[in-house]
């Protein structure tokens, strides 16, 4: 008798909990936000900050910087930037988290990383304007150029990643605008009515991570020449090109970057 009545109220209370479980399993992702955002924002680095997390950035606008992984490499990259181990199942399609970068004169460019289902490779798309990409280039580091500082103004950009995968990446680049050539008294600004170019990246195996060898084949300037004497327009041109190899190492800053970040990203760029 006693036995009959207990398993009504066995059956209830398992059901109970699996109900319970059920909601704390579909409200897990928004109880990692409340959780997390509590002690944001948080800096990554000297330029860039994470403001928050957001259990469905899927449905918001764009960023100018946005970022699409797959949630099982996010819950990889997460892991090892917390140095905390996530559990499976917590990062899902829609979670993603937002911050800014900051660059000259404290301009702040949005950005996020959305995990979606799918994306393989993961994604990065970035589109600029002309003032935020300026903002982003000015730098301190192999900013020379025939001994003269340079400030680089665009006008247009265009980058895209070729079809290709694995440690070695190939991308086309076109770009229009001026570099401003300063030295003691002088001062030169060129136009650049077209850049076109090929950028190779090679990830080389380090240690527990990748190291970037970067070149850059010029196949198209159309640009006046500086006043520099015995610079002829093939010296020029591999001028042009040395420095801005120098300038893209220069913003990776020459480190050996994680074992987990993507050598497989597809990468597009539009400045205008």
């Amino acid at each position: 008798m006693d036995r009959s009545r207990r398993r009504p109220g066995c059956w209830i209370a398992l059901a109970s909990v699996l109900v319970l479980g059920v909601i704390v399993w579909v409200l897990l992702p928004r109880l990692v936000c409340v959780v997390a955002n509590a002690s944001l924002p948080r800096e990554l680095g000297p330029q860039a900050t994470l403001l928050a997390l957001e259990p469905a950035l899927h449905r918001t606008s764009p960023a100018p910087i946005r970022m699409q992984v797959d949630p099982i490499l996010m819950r990889r990259i997460a892991a090892d930037a917390s140095g905390r181990w996530i559990p499976p199942g917590v990062i899902r399609h829609g979670l993603g988290a937002v911050g800014t970068v900051r660059g000259a004169g404290n301009v702040a460019v949005a950005w996020q990383a959305v995990a979606i289902d799918g994306a393989v490779p993961p994604r990065l798309a970035v589109s600029l304007s002309p003032e935020q990409a300026n903002a982003m280039l000015t730098s301190e580091h192999g900013n020379t150029l025939a001994g003269m500082q340079v400030a680089v103004l665009l006008n247009s950009v265009e980058l895209s990643a070729m079809p290709d995968d694995g440690t070695t990446r190939h991308f086309r680049i076109e770009a229009a605008g001026a570099l401003r050539l300063t030295g003691g008294p002088l001062s030169v600004s060129i136009t650049v009515r077209r850049l076109s170019a090929g950028l190779t990246v090679v990830f080389t195996p380090a240690g527990t991570g990748w190291e970037p060898d970067i070149s850059l084949q010029i196949d198209a300037l159309e640009a006046p020449l500086p006043p520099i004497p015995g610079v002829d327009a093939a010296s020029w041109r591999h001028m042009l090109g040395a420095w801005a190899e120098e300038r893209i190492s220069a913003e990776i800053g020459d480190r050996t970057l994680p074992a987990w970040f993507p050598t497989d990203l597809q990468v597009s760029l539009v400045v205008r």
